[in-house]
């Protein structure tokens, strides 16, 4: 099948601007197209509750499905504690980091508005840094130069896992062993390519995500005590009676979700395949075009549900112009980092410098199971039209 298609590839006629699509309708193509798995495949579970009779409260579909996930990533059961959605999962980790001490959480403003929230809620203000230009992440490095000069304690550090890309979970346990500082990794686009430390990882398991149950999430860690206290807050503190001796919530999945969560992981090699499919295709369409980057690894060594490119600034603008004038949705999906959200503007920060730079030349493409190749093409010719100019 041809890559170019050149009658998109040309700048609309002189005097001519292109029309972005309605917001009042749907994109001819939409940036996301999330799929759940179908009811058929989670109905022998579904029909598994009304003899249980269980509906929540670590019910045993949630039991399976904690350990099937821990199995996930080669652990034994007790490593994994699901919650309601990775949002939530921050902010139980979080809280206990906060009850050690301190005021501050160190986090990229390079990231999900959610991680700020978690923080908040938590107790803690968030105190953003920049990330490393080659990886968009929170390095140990840059962590490490950034704790001297905050003062009144820093209980906690969020490294982020930018849009999906694995971070180094020795180097992180490595730090908190040296610094004595709580580590919680925001895992929340990291599914497929996770390792697995002694700091909490918390994933999520929205419908975007590349393993998706609607709304959900889980922690994992080589600590299981450190399971233990999330499934603690998860339920109100409460351990074996009603006395709430942790501050927590509720923050449970039904069993409900947790069907879909084992049917998910009953189809997880097609949907990571189809994934595969569309990020491959996209990296092949897109080869050689200059001035362009893709996060290294995706959709070769890594899968996730976002597909992300850098370029120039004025080219992101155009190839943002001309995609809306094709009625092609796309998306600044960290918008101008957290410093950007009115709710985040005075929270305290170091320079950002890489992070308004990463605002300013990042744009996610459409990218979902079933993207045809057709489309794609499309979309590619656009960005290649562009860029080679």
């Amino acid at each position: 099948m041809a890559r170019t298609n050149p009658a998109i590839a040309q700048p609309p006629p002189s005097g001519t601007a292109a029309k972005p699509w309605d917001l009042a309708r749907a994109p001819r193509i939409p940036v996301a197209r999330p799929r759940l798995v179908e009811l058929s495949a989670a109905l022998p579970y579904l029909r598994s509750i009304d003899a249980s009779r269980t509906y929540s409260n670590f019910g045993p579909l949630n039991t399976q499905f904690e350990t099937r996930l821990a199995a996930q990533f080669g652990l034994e059961p007790g490593h994994v504690a699901t919650c309601n959605n990775a949002t939530s999962g921050l902010t139980m980790a979080l809280q206990r980091a906060a009850a050690r001490g301190g005021r501050y959480c160190l986090m990229p403003a390079w990231t999900f508005a959610a991680t700020a929230h978690a923080a908040l809620a938590a107790g803690l203000t968030p105190y953003l840094v920049d990330v490393d230009p080659t990886t968009w992440a929170l390095t140990p490095e840059i962590a490490l130069e950034a704790l001297p000069r905050i003062s009144h304690g820093v209980a906690a550090i969020v490294p982020v896992a930018p849009f999906g890309l694995p971070l180094d979970a020795a180097a992180w346990d490595a730090f908190q062993a040296r610094t004595g500082v709580e580590v919680v990794l925001d895992a929340a686009a990291g599914f497929d390519a996770l390792t697995v430390g002694r700091a909490a990882a918390v994933v999520s398991l929205h419908a975007t995500k590349i393993l998706g149950i609607g709304e959900g999430g889980f922690v994992i860690s080589r600590d299981p005590d450190l399971i233990v206290d999330i499934h603690r807050r998860s339920n109100f503190g409460f351990d074996s009676s009603r006395d709430s001796s942790l501050i927590g919530g509720n923050g449970k999945i039904s069993e409900f979700a947790a069907a879909y969560g084992l049917a998910a992981l009953d189809q997880w090699r097609l949907q990571r395949a189809q994934y595969q499919s569309v990020l491959g295709y996209y990296r092949a369409a897109l080869a050689d075009t200059p001035d362009l980057r893709i996060a290294p690894g995706l959709g070769d060594d890594w899968m996730a549900s976002t597909f992300n490119i850098e370029a120039p600034e004025e080219a992101i603008l155009e190839i943002e112009t001309r995609l809306s004038g094709g009625e092609i949705a796309t998306r600044r999906w960290w918008g101008h980092g957290l410093q950007g959200h009115r709710a985040f503007a005075d929270l305290p920060r170091a320079a950002l410098p890489v992070t308004e730079r990463l605002a300013a030349t990042t744009l996610g493409l459409p990218c979902w199971p079933g993207l045809d190749a057709a489309a794609i093409d499309e979309i590619s010719a656009v960005v290649r039209a562009v860029l080679r100019r």
